[in-house]
């Protein structure tokens, strides 16, 4: 009798606990949020190890943020250090400070300054871009200086004035090789009027007519496009209703694909979209070690370095450089 009691209680217990199981993808998706909260609940996909979808078309980050290669340490110079290049010879890393109007060029094993270039004022420099033998510094408000690379003295540089000012808070520079144009990224606002609030915009600046695109080319915000091979995950739309502010973009050598930085707050993240502007993936960066990231350039092979602004008085700036898997 007792032994009937038993087993009678086990299997009632059984079934019990698969009633109380989640049922179907969506229910799955409740639990994950009311455990882990909204930004582990996938959308789209069913869970693998470390976030891969079931769906091998799903687009997947080609870097893994958590195994840099290798850590630059950077002198005291660059402790704000803000935009990130490569040079034209692929030999260096080149890099500004917001204060300064002087362009680093870095030893790409350790960090060392090698060389300085003087080419304006102290001013609020946020990003740089070197093509062919042409350097490219933009400040907050939206000021390009062009300057052409020399081994002898300072260079001269002309300044281009753009439509954007402080308001647009500019802090980001890349060079896109398919449309011979700079993409200029705004931290601020995007654009004038309404249609225009809680997004962030991306301009260009056309190295044929010398000249800023009169609208933003990319609108960032959570009504964008996603690309169907997205690995959609649930917390981009709340990162992208205004959190998510551009510190640093690039464009990738081999795919294309533009990498967007934002550097605090609730959307510290690395953003990657389609030359069209489709979202295709967006990946939060831990705050150590990106305490603020606000640089991003690649190798031709696209290893990827992120530089990050130094954290506390002590702090060291630093650049991390990630292999392409």
């Amino acid at each position: 009798m007792h032994l009937k009691l038993s087993f009678l209680s086990i299997l009632t217990g059984l079934l019990f606990a698969n009633a109380c199981l989640p049922v179907g993808n969506e229910e799955r998706q409740k639990a994950d949020v009311a455990r882990n909260g909204a930004g582990a609940a996938l959308v789209e996909g069913s869970r693998m190890p470390g976030g891969a979808s079931a769906n091998s078309a799903k687009y997947n980050l080609e870097y893994s943020l958590s195994a840099a290669s290798a850590e630059l340490r950077l002198p005291r110079a660059l402790r704000e250090v803000s935009g990130l290049s490569l040079s034209a010879d692929g030999a260096y890393l080149l890099a500004v400070n917001d204060e300064q109007g002087k362009a680093f060029f870095l030893d790409k094993k350790r960090g060392r300054i090698l060389r300085e270039l003087s080419f304006g004022e102290a001013g609020d420099y946020e990003g740089l871009e070197m093509v062919g033998n042409t350097i490219y510094v933009v400040r907050s408000d939206g000021v390009i200086y062009e300057f052409e690379y020399t081994e002898k003295a300072d260079p001269v540089s002309k300044t281009h004035h753009t439509p954007l000012n402080a308001d647009y808070d500019v802090e980001g520079l890349g060079y896109d090789p398919a449309n011979r144009r700079l993409l200029v990224a705004c931290k601020g606002k995007a654009g004038e009027g309404k249609d225009y609030e809680d997004k962030r915009g991306v301009y260009a600046f056309s190295l044929d007519s010398m000249k800023l695109s009169a609208e933003p080319v990319f609108l960032l915000s959570e009504d964008m496009p996603v690309a169907e091979e997205a690995f959609r995950e649930a917390w981009w739309s709340d990162a992208l209703a205004g959190h998510f502010v551009p510190s640093a973009i690039a464009v990738h050598p081999i795919t294309g694909h533009i990498y967007i930085l934002s550097s605090k707050g609730k959307a510290r993240a690395v953003l990657v979209m389609k030359p069209s502007g489709e979202l295709l993936s967006m990946r939060e960066l831990n705050k150590d070690p990106f305490n603020q990231p606000e640089g991003i350039c690649f190798e031709p092979d696209g290893a990827m370095y992120i530089s990050t602004e130094a954290k506390g008085k002590r702090g060291k700036g630093k650049i991390f450089r990630f292999e392409r898997r």
